[in-house]
């Protein structure tokens, strides 16, 4: 399963803006998922009220930490 099925099962509606970087969804349980320019670092901006996760190493990270985030958010 790529990045954008395994996204698409949490909340429908991910894009990837390029191969491999920025992966966006405008929808309520969505958000962005892209790389700093001067860190080289990973981070995940929610639409919701959750706090911005960062210090991501890989894009892969970047999104389990999404998914795990969004787990715990359906949990409550």
């Amino acid at each position: 399963m790529n990045a954008i099925n395994a996204l698409n099962t949490i909340s429908n509606g991910w894009t990837e803006g390029t191969l491999g970087g920025l992966l966006c969804n405008p929808n309520a349980g969505g958000g962005i998922i892209d790389v700093a320019i001067v860190s080289g670092e990973w981070f995940v901006i929610f639409n919701d009220d959750r706090k911005t996760l960062d210090g991501f190493d890989t894009r892969d990270d970047a999104i389990e930490a999404f998914a795990a985030s969004s787990l715990v958010a359906e949990l409550n």
